[in-house]
């Protein structure tokens, strides 16, 4: 038998990045009860022999898969953050950027297939509550410095509208998984914008601004009579 070549850790860490991604791809293709390691060598362009010296158990590599995904979810949501702007236009910012994280439909599709499998395994439940722990803190952390600065007035408890955004986006990840057609990135950003902005008051907050203007306008004529 020829000894098996010598790959840098650059170039070990490219080929466990390849087949990782391939096996996601068949996991949104075919769910993970399905998922072969066949399947996977084949769409990595690797022998099965390849993919079990990197990742031993078909179960250790749908696991790590899984979880490669969710730091990714994760890092993105980290990244959606403009420091720019008032908290209204920050998160309008992210809305806007949630249907725009990896590819819509397979990121959907794999969610899905994560939180399905994530009741019957404890790493992965971890996995997804880290993806619900981000989301939440980062909607949180804009929401309260919209009410600190005068920008949100709250129709709801923090954490409900919280509550209610995350269950919004996850009602549009089912949507895009089944390959609904009406659920583009800007019908998404649109919906999910029109719901922040009912429940924090904007439009109650810009109706005051527009009252408190023609108020001083009001003023100001009397005055001048």
């Amino acid at each position: 038998m020829s000894p098996r070549p010598q790959y840098s850790a650059v170039e070990v860490a490219a080929r466990r990045g390849i087949i990782l991604e391939s096996a996601l791809d068949q996991i949104a293709k075919r769910g993970p009860e399905a998922v072969r390691m066949r399947d996977i060598a084949e769409a990595a362009g690797f022998s099965v022999g390849t993919v079990q010296y990197y990742f031993g158990s078909r179960e250790d590599l749908l696991v790590r898969a899984f979880s490669a995904h969710t730091s990714s979810v994760v890092e993105a949501i980290a990244g959606l953050t403009q420091e720019q702007g008032t908290a209204w236009e920050r998160l309008q910012s992210s809305l806007r950027a949630v249907p725009m994280i990896g590819d819509l439909q397979r990121r959907s599709q794999v969610w899905i297939e994560l939180v399905a499998a994530s009741s019957r395994n404890d790493y992965l439940a971890e996995s997804v509550e880290a993806v619900f722990d981000t989301w939440s803190a980062h909607f949180r952390a804009l929401i309260e410095i919209g009410i600190d600065d005068g920008s949100f007035l709250p129709h709801a408890d923090v954490d409900l509208i919280v509550d209610t955004l995350i269950a919004a986006i996850d009602g549009f990840d089912l949507a895009a998984a089944t390959g609904r057609s009406s659920t583009t990135s800007d019908r998404i950003a649109a919906s999910l914008e029109l719901t922040a902005g009912s429940l924090l008051g904007v439009a109650d907050i810009a109706a005051g601004h527009a009252a408190d203007i023609a108020a001083g306008k009001a003023e100001a004529r009397f005055r001048s009579v």
